[in-house]
């Protein structure tokens, strides 16, 4: 299969980004601009070590190298073997370097100098080079050659000092949530480096993003409560952010649901709704919480959002992301697509990108497949600029 046959329809066609990312984060935000339609080839080592090709999904899906996690966000990528600590593995990465309009990276700092890739490097190959480069924790600071994973990083930030409850203490969000605002923020650092790069051709550029700097960037009205107050918000479980005891989840005779009553107005239809309407007046939270949760232990939660709906009350059924997927809400997303795994012959769904566009794939167009361990290797490095000829730009 081509590397034009791969490619989507976006406003990325035509560019060429060499990704030199593992695991989660880095990945994600590549992903991302493969589904603009840039060509992304996914540089990997010798042994196949990137434990995401062999995460998730059936026995027969890892023994493949294209699990559940490498599957959700590589399509339409290539994959080029190299041994980076190999001369000759080095130069072929530096000539793909050189022919790629960006480079992606989420080594510990200074790993890419030791290797020969680093961004002087990079920069003298190619004049208007744009590494970017994601790290736990930046270029500089004490932690900064430290590993990091997202589970780290929920510990370190704060994020999972203010998930759980006093009883259960802290606890981690259920999903790698740090390696996917990380790897947004990354995309968004690369899309804004390409807008500079028109703005003002021939510069070289090295855009760098912390995953520490990403999710406590994400907090910040929690900072200013605690800069103005002295107060730290956390273990609340599930109390709403507007702080209102008219909003929470709460069990019901099947099921539960999650209800944002916030303002007055929608305080006083909630009630009225459970047949509470004095309840509204109230000023005591856990007298509030007390008689909610008695009323909503009296109906299914499928009756009490279809009542609370009618009453223009936000609120929701608890799914599971079964559920979810499978809700008639989900038929209109323009977010996820097949992606066909020939190589088990099957097709899997995933998500591709998460808005809308004139220039975006239709909702029934399948993805192009995510690549077999080395599959390009031998075409990709036959197009080799030799290294006589320099920069091709």
């Amino acid at each position: 299969m081509s590397g034009a046959a791969r490619t989507v329809p976006g406003p990325l066609r035509g560019l060429r980004v060499l990704d030199l990312t593992h695991v989660l984060a880095g990945p994600y935000a590549t992903g991302q601009l493969a589904l603009m339609g840039a060509e992304v080839i996914r540089l990997e080592r010798p042994g196949g070590d990137d434990f995401v090709r062999r995460h998730g999904g059936t026995d027969e899906m890892r023994k493949a190298g294209l699990g559940a996690s490498f599957l959700s966000q590589n399509a339409g990528k290539k994959s080029v073997v190299l041994d980076l600590k190999d001369p000759a593995g080095r130069d072929a990465a530096l000539d793909l370097a050189a022919r790629a309009d960006v480079v992606v990276e989420n080594f510990r700092p200074g790993v890419l100098d030791r290797l020969g890739l680093g961004y002087d490097v990079l920069k003298s190959r190619r004049a208007d080079t744009i590494l970017a480069s994601l790290s736990g924790f930046g270029p500089e600071g004490p932690l900064s050659r430290r590993p990091a994973y997202d589970h780290i990083l929920q510990g370190i930030s704060g994020l999972m000092a203010m998930t759980g409850t006093a009883e259960s203490g802290p606890l981690r969000v259920g999903l790698p949530i740090v390696d996917y605002v990380a790897g947004q923020v990354l995309v968004s650092a690369i899309l804004a480096g390409l807008l500079a790069r028109a703005a003002d051709p021939g510069q070289a550029q090295h855009l760098q993003v912390s995953m520490l700097d990403a999710i406590t960037g994400v907090m910040g009205a929690y900072a200013v409560h605690h800069q103005t107050t002295g107060q730290l918000r956390g273990l609340d479980g599930n109390r709403a952010f507007s702080d209102s005891p008219f909003s929470g989840r709460f069990d019901c005779a099947e099921g539960q649901i999650v209800v944002t009553a916030n303002s007055p107005a929608q305080a006083r239809r909630l009630c009225a709704a459970l047949g509470l309407s004095e309840l509204a007046a109230a000023t005591d939270a856990e007298a509030v919480g007390r008689a909610l949760a008695a009323a909503f232990a009296g109906a299914p939660a499928a009756e009490w959002e279809d009542r609370l709906a009618a009453a223009q009350v936000p609120a929701a059924r608890v799914l599971n992301l079964a559920e979810a997927l499978a809700h008639p809400q989900m038929a209109t997303s323009p977010c996820w697509h097949d992606l066909p795994v020939p190589q088990l012959g099957q097709t899997v769904r995933v998500p591709g990108l998460p808005f809308r566009a004139p220039w975006g794939p239709a909702r029934d167009a399948p993805l192009p497949p995510a690549p077999v361990f080395d599959a390009d290797t031998a075409r990709e490095i036959a197009a080799r600029t030799p290294a006589s000829e320099g920069c091709p730009r």
